[in-house]
């Protein structure tokens, strides 16, 4: 590295990971791309993940432990402030990166210096390594933004971050178990930054009974209402209660009623026709978006005749062929 500055910080919290931590270090340590360090965070642990942590020699690794634990907000955001990189990647202490994540990553964050964030594809694994199945996220910039209306875009920790954003970002303590929706949402106010995820799976996701996303799924769920309302509003202006479930139930993986169909099919056609005339997303992205929930509305209900029966552009082929892709992502 020159000067010993590296140009990937690796943020890396962990709290009672003794059981996966190994492989996650492994796979950081592993890396084709090799100019990086490793801020490791130790938040309190109370098992051998320190053990584990010593366990390693390499000069890449930057160890530090909080007396008393922080959580994970105030964590990272301690990892942020210890790091030197040019660019800043997450990574969990129970999930595997792939041997060319980083160079892939930085790579195309070298060559597209508009970009800001760039997440990747990921596979899910369980406790044994066993491959359970695969996450996709959308990859272009327009349709990042315009599926923020709905849920995260990136799988958190797959992403790769420019520095200097976290010099006025930093993660938000009052979105505990959301920070990363929060900081995406916040940071697409900005229309300068640029969103992508690489369509290569470059993480295998570990899913087992202590992920949040597990133990905390339906304060999560109202959280992401919570974060995602005021972004909804810059479209359609206040939202109610009411509004805001038929929203995300255009997002439901459940048959809905027929009523609730025809809720979610005239809320749909009223984003399109608020953004065509607050032209907040890119026409075509957003139309493409609205046009796959009802797709996946109807699917799920098994309701076929109802496919094209909504007043959206589904007759325009680029559209329709973007909206069937959307789907495939699923």
């Amino acid at each position: 590295m020159e000067s010993n500055i590296p140009l990937i910080s690796v943020i890396l919290p962990v709290y009672n990971a003794e059981k996966f931590l190994k492989q996650a270090i492994e796979s950081v340590l592993s890396q084709s791309f090799t100019e990086f360090e490793i801020i490791l965070i130790n938040d309190g642990s109370t098992d051998d993940s320190e053990k584990e942590i010593k366990a390693f020699n390499d000069s890449r690794i930057r160890y530090f432990l909080n007396k008393t634990n922080l959580g994970l907000i105030d964590t990272l955001n301690k990892a942020i402030g210890l790091s030197r990189g040019k660019y800043i990647a997450r990574m969990d202490a129970d999930d595997i990166c792939e041997p060319n994540r980083f160079e892939k990553q930085f790579n195309h964050l070298e060559s597209n210096p508009d970009v800001v964030i760039c997440g990747s594809w990921a596979k899910i694994i369980d406790e044994s390594n066993a491959t359970k199945g695969r996450i996709k996220r959308i990859d272009s910039n327009e349709l990042i933004r315009a599926n923020m209306l709905f849920t995260t875009p990136f799988i958190h920790p797959t992403v790769m971050i420019r520095r200097e954003i976290f010099d006025t970002h930093l993660y938000n303590a009052d979105a505990k178990h959301c920070e990363d929706l929060e900081l995406w949402v916040r940071l697409s106010q900005n229309l300068r930054y640029k969103f992508h995820n690489l369509p290569n799976y470059l993480l295998k996701y570990r899913i087992h009974s202590s992920n949040i996303s597990v133990t905390q799924n339906d304060y999560q769920t109202e959280k992401r209402k919570e974060l995602i309302k005021p972004y909804l509003e810059n479209l359609v202006g206040k939202v109610t209660n009411e509004e805001l479930n038929i929203h995300f139930l255009a997002f439901s993986p459940f048959p809905v009623s027929k009523a609730e169909r025809l809720e979610i099919k005239n809320w749909l056609v009223n984003l399109s026709k608020m953004n065509n005339s607050k032209k907040l997303f890119e026409q075509n992205s957003l139309n493409a978006l609205l046009l796959s929930r009802w797709f996946i509305t109807c699917i799920r209900s098994k309701t076929y005749v109802e496919l094209l029966r909504i007043g959206l552009p589904w007759h325009k082929l680029s559209i329709f062929s973007m909206a069937v892709r959307l789907i495939l992502f699923k």
